[in-house]
């Protein structure tokens, strides 16, 4: 009996942490199918054009405190990419999902650690294209 006890108590631990790591997953697939950026190309075929064959690409949710609503998640999508000259760069596409209305909103960008507005940006990954 004890040992069922101590399955069970183990059981219910590993649940509660992967619950408690995918948290955010319904947050993360609803970023990558929306079309925030780019109209009629969901923001994952974005993440994996930009990527390009030399590229990954990382997605995360967080708690966006700066919204003061439980109801508003940060997902964001760090793709680190190789050119074809060898130069490594960082991108960083930062969106907001709001669980209460199901929008999905773009909310900036990093290149290299630069913050981008959407034609800076949108320079930035052509040159890099080029490279």
């Amino acid at each position: 009996m004890r040992r069922l006890l101590i399955l069970l108590l183990l059981f219910c631990a590993v649940g509660v942490g992967f619950a408690a790591c995918n948290r955010y997953g319904d947050d993360i697939d609803a970023v990558k199918t929306a079309d925030s950026v780019v109209p009629g190309k969901t923001n994952q075929v974005l993440a994996i054009d930009i990527a390009g064959a030399r590229g990954t690409i990382e997605w995360s949710g967080k708690a966006a405190p700066q919204y003061e609503s439980d109801d508003i998640v940060g997902v964001q999508a760090v793709i680190k990419r190789v050119s074809a000259t060898g130069t490594r760069h960082q991108i960083e596409l930062d969106f907001i999902h709001n669980r209460q209305t199901k929008k999905v909103a773009f909310d900036g960008a990093l290149v290299d650690g630069k913050k981008q507005d959407i034609v800076s940006g949108a320079l930035s990954l052509f040159l890099m294209q080029l490279e």
